[in-house]
């Protein structure tokens, strides 16, 4: 966001949301992609094990 030059002030704003709600949202939101990254992590670990 902040490359973008956006800040958390005016997405709040726009998403109709305090800021506290935003950094919640966005703290979950890149909880989501941590686990996703690690569960991607894992398949490509285990696909790699199957071709051996």
């Amino acid at each position: 966001m902040i490359l973008a030059g956006v800040s958390i002030n005016e997405l709040a704003e726009y998403l109709g949301k305090t800021e506290q709600e935003t950094v919640e949202l966005l703290n979950i939101e890149l909880g989501i992609m941590q686990n996703y990254k690690v569960m991607l992590a894992v398949t490509e670990i285990v696909r790699g094990k199957e071709r051996t």
